[in-house]
């Protein structure tokens, strides 16, 4: 039954999208939020998006008759292929168990689809990107909606609930003990493992609707932008309303400083504080007092950052084995749990790379994710004045940095996100159209009087 709901998700995101003349490499961020699912091979999972990836350079050079396609790779975007080899040949030594080898292969399978996704995309059509996000979230969104409306009212047509993270379910049954109190709730997880991921596809989403939306009204990307958020609710991660409300914040502030027109940027800011006020003002009724409270509630009940099981005591409990066993070559993929009080993974991806791969290896893998951002917003203010119309790129950059932040809180070394996101990225920074690339050289070589 879960691949009806998936079925459904997929042909409601591309509903939006007819007509449109998508590239087909765009059509990757559709699967990527299918996470969970998919082909086993050797206790592997192959995903739907690592089978498209595989295909689409193929169909692209067949496209093309093979000419005028190339599957050239930047010098970073080669360096995270290091850095995943890398990953495989300190897991091989600090490690013979095969489950770590294994996800230390996947870690560069992961790398390999990225790749040949940004090998595969055009850069000049890079605003349809901002296109497929935004499909992406109201397809998927309003299926976990109905999903949700299923549960209210008791109606289980199979495929919602999961009790453990290997069954299938679009809700996972969570446990967890607060003050002598044994609690179990019922939280979104989408077409992920956990719902401390999910919530990071529809940033992507949110950053293009609230873009777009400063630009002009469009009933569409306001209610994709309202979906967005209530899935983010439903999901119950306390990291994804911090990364929710930490991603509209910077849109606005970095897309109303880009508006060049004083009397625009005026309305701008005035629309701003008006949505402001408003929400405020419906905080204070008694609904939205009770809304708040009802909204609290479902984040109340969970170990706190110093509590036993908190990310606090996990971090500190999960440095120190690392700090014990093996600083210069981590303990291995997947191993932390072994050997922590807790029984507890890592619960930081970024402390992950560390503990797991080691001082060295870890440390190359997270500036590398860090370096990428950097240059990300460094390039933010040129891209802008290249094309100001364009939102691909502004939300692809908040939507990679959100997913580095929320990556603080779990433990996801492969997230296609992190890997998709930096190599798209490095490629879409250093773009620059040919009628750029003209002036420059105009500019760098003047002709002679």
């Amino acid at each position: 039954m879960i691949w009806l709901w998936i079925t459904a998700s997929l042909i409601l995101s591309y509903l939006p999208l007819i007509n449109k003349k998508i590239d087909l490499a765009h059509y990757m961020w559709l699967l990527i939020p299918i996470d969970a699912y998919g082909i086993s091979i050797a206790g592997a999972v192959v995903k739907p998006y690592m089978v498209f990836a595989l295909m689409l350079p193929i169909i692209l050079y067949a496209k093309n008759k093979g000419t005028d396609f190339d599957l050239s790779a930047t010098k970073g975007q080669l360096l995270a292929g290091i850095i995943s080899i890398l990953i495989i040949v300190v897991n091989m030594i600090n490690n013979k168990d095969s489950y770590t080898i294994k996800a230390a292969i996947m870690t560069f399978v992961v790398y390999i689809c990225a790749q040949l996704y940004a090998s595969s995309t055009d850069n000049k059509n890079r605003e349809q990107l901002s296109d497929v996000f935004i499909a992406t979230c109201f397809g998927y969104g309003i299926v976990y909606l109905i999903a949700h409306l299923c549960l209210t009212n008791n109606f289980n047509p199979g495929g919602l609930i999961a009790t453990e993270r290997s069954e299938d379910g679009l809700f996972m049954l969570m446990s967890n003990m607060n003050q002598g109190q044994y609690i179990q709730v019922l939280r979104l997880r989408g077409f992920s493992s956990d719902p401390n991921i999910m919530f990071v596809q529809f940033i992507f989403g949110i950053c293009a609707c609230v873009s777009r939306l400063m630009k002009k009204f469009n009933l569409y990307y306001a209610l994709t932008f309202v979906i967005s958020i209530v899935c983010i609710l439903l999901s119950s991660s306390r990291m994804g309303l911090l990364c929710c409300i930490v991603s509209i914040i910077i849109t606005v502030l970095v897309t109303t400083s880009q508006i060049e027109n004083t009397r625009k940027k005026i309305l701008s800011i005035i629309s701003m504080l008006s949505i402001c006020a408003g929400i405020l003002i419906v905080t204070i009724t008694s609904w939205g007092q009770s809304f708040v409270s009802s909204l609290l509630s479902t984040y109340q009940n969970r170990s706190r950052l110093t509590d036993e099981y908190g990310r606090f005591s996990i971090w500190k409990d999960c440095f120190k084995v690392y700090w014990e066993k093996d600083p210069l070559l981590g303990v291995g993929l997947g191993q932390m749990d072994n050997y922590t009080m807790t029984e507890r993974m890592t619960h930081n991806t970024w402390l992950q790379f560390i503990c797991e791969c080691g001082v060295i290896v870890g440390t190359i893998a997270v500036l590398y994710f860090l370096g990428t951002m950097i240059i990300g917003w460094a390039k933010t203010g040129f891209q802008h004045k290249m094309d100001p119309n364009n939102t691909s790129y502004l939300s692809l950059v908040i939507g990679y940095t959100v997913t580095i932040i929320s990556l603080m809180s779990v433990d996801n070394i492969t997230c296609s996100y992190l890997w998709f996101g930096a190599l798209l990225l490095l490629k879409m920074a250093s773009y620059v159209p040919k009628t750029d690339q003209q002036n420059i050289k105009v500019k760098t070589h003047p002709k002679s009087s």
